[in-house]
């Protein structure tokens, strides 16, 4: 069975961690942007890599549920506990979590930036 790495976030991390775990593996290419995932698909199949595009916004649940059902159909999910726990502990060091309510500053910068000029 084909295995199957999922990278959310075509940019150049993204493309960086493809290029570095994903030789002979189908990378799921995931972006809340779907010319982001594309531009970074061509670079990667170009690359020599197996890459399928989706869209996903991680503050969806059912849109992330959609790519967990897309990766499946494609093949076994790679996961690695020691990666993953290397990730989360590289994003949280020296880090201070804080619970908030309310609208987040980038939400609003956000909905700001879609939001036509003649109606705010």
């Amino acid at each position: 069975m084909t295995q199957v790495i999922v990278v959310i976030g075509a940019g150049s991390i993204g493309q960086a961690i493809v290029r570095r775990i994903s030789a002979g593996k189908h990378v799921l290419l995931a972006d809340l942007h779907r010319e982001n995932a594309d531009a970074a698909s061509k670079t990667l199949i170009d690359a020599g890599f197996n890459v399928t595009t989706t869209v996903v916004d991680v503050a969806s649940r059912e849109s992330v549920h959609s790519l967990v059902d897309a990766a499946t159909k494609l093949g076994e999910v790679f996961g690695s506990e020691r990666l993953t726990g290397a990730l989360l502990d590289r994003l949280t060091h020296h880090v201070h979590i804080l619970e908030m309510n309310g609208d987040s500053y980038r939400l609003k910068q956000s909905r700001r930036k879609r939001t036509p000029p003649a109606d705010r």
